[in-house]
């Protein structure tokens, strides 16, 4: 079953990369699917496009993270020397290395979504 969680999480951070690659260059169409989607972001495709140039660096910082996860698993399971369980520190260290993700896309989201607004704003004045 970790083999499982070790492919899906390489797809993750597959994906994040590709994200950032599409936002850096500018390829990154407005939908509601991927990307950072605020009131702001989804208002104006000026405001969209640059918001995902200037914080794609979210999304490779999101894949570097969420590649980091399969390193642990696999680390994990080879210190168990058991393709099917890794011992508690390593089960921590993925949880840890959650948190450190979803803190790091709270804070880039909020600060995102302020300077979106802000330049939204000045779009429209």
């Amino acid at each position: 079953m970790l083999f499982v969680l070790i492919i899906l999480l390489i797809w993750s951070a597959r994906l994040c990369f590709s994200t950032y690659w599409d936002a850096k260059n500018g390829r990154l169409e407005r939908n509601y699917q991927m990307g950072i989607k605020t009131r702001w972001t989804i208002a104006s495709d000026e405001t969209w496009e640059y918001v995902h140039r200037k914080y794609a660096f979210v999304f490779l910082g999101s894949g570097v993270l969420v590649a980091l996860m399969p390193v642990d698993v696999l680390v994990g399971m080879i210190a168990a020397r058991d393709i099917s369980t890794m011992s508690m520190i390593w089960w921590w260290m993925l949880l840890a290395l959650a948190v450190i993700l979803v803190a790091w896309l709270v804070i880039c989201g909020i600060i995102a979504n302020r300077d979106a607004k802000k330049h939204y704003l000045e779009s429209q004045a």
